[in-house]
């Protein structure tokens, strides 16, 4: 099911303007009611009743959102609408009133049109200077987990340009605002990972994962920190967020290298071969699956390189093909998976033949 603000974008919406909105809309700002908004000219809503408009937010209710969506996907469709969420009025009403909006459905239609200035630098950098890529950071963490997915996209939409990505990054308020959950957590490690700060590690591998030049500055913003103190914490169920994130770090060269240089490709294995030894222990048969995910993802990018660790002489292969056995256990899917990613190499075929045959490794 769609979002709220979401469906509204394609058809009207049946819920008319409350009354209650109206009469606060005209007493604040003495403009006309935004049902009467609708019906003008577009060029005349980007014009003349521009100002009328984005009063409308601050006047709105939760009743009202569903309207203010038509009105901003008419006003700012398009490119001259695009050019139009560019100008200053703009920005200024997002910063101050759309994306800090009591409603969640406004503060996540907002974002929407924030989202299509995400893919060039310079139109981050406007972000920047007006304020609205500060308050984008700090809805990473909103009560609205909607409200933080779709502020978790704008970054990730920035990530897909090197240069998008670096417009944010060097953006220190911004940037400080996207890591204080991080920054929180390592003051207090004694505190644990907290679930906000969970949240924007699973952001940075993200994008991470789209490539070796965004790999390299998440690397530099000290978030990755996060994945180590989080996998070798004491909170199991933390430790399956940071096998997450490895994971995704796994399918570029440059978090291979990363994982490799901090010890993790090692625990890893160690901890592929040391589950069996736990038996029925609930979290090694829980985490397990999740370790030869990540195992899988390695050996599938990694090639004949990361076949020679993690088989050659990590001894992996014995595991995974006792969890293939009709008596294997519950982690029987991922280790298929990390089966089918050692033998994209070669090499890797080779060695997965042999274990197949009873001839070992």
């Amino acid at each position: 099911r769609a979002r709220r603000g979401e469906a509204s974008s394609s058809r009207p919406s049946s819920r008319p303007l409350s009354t209650a909105g109206i009469s606060r809309l005209q007493e604040k700002s003495h403009v006309m009611p935004p049902s009467d908004l609708l019906r003008l000219p577009v060029d005349e809503l980007r014009s003349s009743r521009l100002a009328e408009l984005l009063a409308s937010i601050d006047a709105a209710d939760a009743a009202d959102a569903p309207l203010l969506t038509l009105l901003f996907d008419k006003a700012f469709g398009g490119d001259a609408g695009l050019q139009l969420l560019r100008s200053a009025a703009v920005q200024e009403a997002l910063r101050a009133t759309a994306l800090v909006h009591a409603d969640d459905a406004i503060r996540s239609f907002a974002l929407v049109h924030c989202k299509r200035l995400a893919a060039a630098a310079a139109d981050v950098s406007l972000l920047g200077a007006s304020g609205v890529l500060q308050q984008i950071a700090v809805l990473v963490s909103d009560a609205s987990l909607g409200v933080s997915q779709r502020a978790v996209g704008f970054f990730v939409a920035c990530a897909a340009s090197a240069g998008a990505l670096r417009a944010v990054l060097d953006h220190a308020p911004s940037r400080t605002a996207l890591l204080a959950p991080c920054a929180a957590a390592a003051a207090d490690p004694a505190g644990g990972v907290p679930a906000l700060a969970l949240r924007t590690l699973a952001l940075f591998g993200e994008i991470a994962a789209i490539g070796d030049a965004q790999c390299a500055m998440c690397e530099e913003s000290g978030a990755l920190d996060l994945a180590l103190a989080a996998w070798r914490g004491s909170d199991e169920l933390v430790r399956l967020n940071a096998l997450e994130v490895f994971a995704l770090l796994a399918r570029v060269p440059r978090g291979l290298h990363w994982l490799e240089a901090h010890g993790v490709v090692d625990d890893l294995l160690a901890q592929a071969r040391g589950a069996e030894a736990d038996g029925d222990a609930p979290m090694a048969e829980v985490q397990l699956p999740s370790v030869f995910h990540c195992l899988a993802e390695l050996l599938e990018a990694g090639g004949d390189a990361a076949v020679d660790k993690a088989l050659s002489t990590g001894g992996l292969l014995g595991p995974l093909w006792r969890q293939l056995e009709p008596a294997g256990g519950g982690a029987r899917d991922a280790a298929l998976a990390a089966v089918r990613g050692a033998a994209c190499s070669r090499r890797g075929g080779i060695l997965v033949l042999r274990e197949a045959a009873g001839g070992g490794a």
